[in-house]
């Protein structure tokens, strides 16, 4: 896993530079077809930005690319895990398209697989190395969460991601088997 600094020292959210201590890592995805990390940082690097989170993953390449120092505050998940978790976006397959909510249609499910399988990997990497670094057990209750957990738990907005690219996909896959693996990466 590569992880490329890239602050976003323009963004409110990094410029108050509010410290939180990490309890947890939220794992979103962006919400619209754009694999391109480097797209969000400089959308998200103005002083207008309303959001921030603390990295995205592009789904070209899996490189993480870091916009905020892990113990800021961000604005990733309009709840209050802003002010306990470490928010990361997974950039998403161009090949998609949303035709409603969270849902969407896709032209090349094969590509869309492999995109999302390399952002899970990257987000998996970072995460086990977060956790590590912040004393986290990965398997305990609250520590990693997608924002749609957030969100049934009452600490995140009302989003579905990333679980709907999993089940629209048809992966195969949920949280649980994201936890796992973070777990099976800090045992190595």
């Amino acid at each position: 896993m590569e992880i490329i600094e890239s602050m976003v020292t323009s963004n409110p959210c990094y410029r108050a530079g509010k410290k939180i201590h990490v309890k947890g890592l939220v794992l979103h995805s962006v919400g619209c077809p754009q694999p391109s990390a480097e797209v969000f940082v400089k959308r998200f690097n103005n002083a207008d930005s309303k959001v921030c989170v603390h990295a995205f993953i592009d789904a070209n390449t899996g490189k993480v690319y870091q916009t905020l120092p892990w113990d800021y505050k961000a604005w990733h998940c309009g709840g209050s895990a802003n002010s306990t978790h470490i928010g990361v976006e997974m950039c998403e397959p161009n090949c998609i398209k949303y035709t409603g909510g969270a849902t969407f249609a896709c032209t090349d499910e094969t590509a869309a697989k492999v995109m999302v399988a390399r952002t899970l990997e990257s987000a998996a990497q970072l995460f086990a190395s977060l956790c590590a670094k912040y004393g986290l057990d990965p398997l305990a209750d609250g520590v990693i969460i997608s924002h749609k957990e957030g969100h049934d738990r009452g600490v995140a907005s009302g989003h579905g991601d990333p679980d709907h690219l999993f089940r629209q996909l048809n992966m195969n896959y949920t949280m649980d088997d994201f936890r796992k693996r973070v777990a099976e990466l800090m045992s190595k």
